[in-house]
């Protein structure tokens, strides 16, 4: 294991150890959205589109209002990312990553139709959305943020994932 995987390991176990992360939910500075932040950050490090030059901008679209947005324009970056919200998915013609937030007014099967077969990576926050076909998917247990991960979304998508990050999620069928 490398020493960047060993920090990303440490760093979410003392995270996720910490009290209770979801306290504050529906707070734009809450721990919530500053963790979920931090783990879409550190997403791009272990998914791999294909085709995709390195030295081009990086691209995360939220869907509508989020206060994740907030949380991700804090975060230090040593990579070209451009973040921004958008109102409707006619206005996204190209993103890596999007965030679906939880109280989105779009429905995810509408979300997913318009991607289908895209290599775009759909982050979700609400339980059922894994199973419903986003590749990645925020969910609580025990008090504690966790994500899963829709294997078959991801095949779908043409993009790859790592095996170091699959070993820290929960798989959906």
């Amino acid at each position: 294991m490398t020493l960047k995987n060993h920090i990303f390991y440490w760093g979410a176990i003392i995270i996720l150890m910490g009290g209770n992360p979801l306290a504050a939910q529906g707070n734009a500075g809450g721990k919530e959205y500053a963790l979920k932040a931090a783990f879409l950050y550190r997403f791009i490090d272990y998914v791999n589109w294909k085709d995709y030059p390195k030295n081009q901008v990086f691209k995360i679209a939220i869907l509508e209002k989020s206060p994740i947005t907030a949380s991700l324009l804090e975060i230090p970056k040593n990579k070209k990312i451009d973040i921004k919200e958008y109102n409707s998915l006619d206005e996204i013609s190209f993103c890596n990553i999007l965030f679906v937030p939880y109280n989105s007014t779009i429905p995810i099967e509408t979300i997913l139709s318009k991607f289908s077969g895209k290599p775009i990576l759909i982050v979700t926050e609400r339980n059922g959305y894994g199973k419903k076909g986003a590749q990645m998917n925020f969910i609580v247990v025990e008090n504690k943020l966790k994500f899963e991960v829709n294997l078959k979304a991801i095949n779908k998508s043409g993009i790859g994932i790592s095996s170091f990050l699959l070993q820290h999620a929960i798989i959906v069928q």
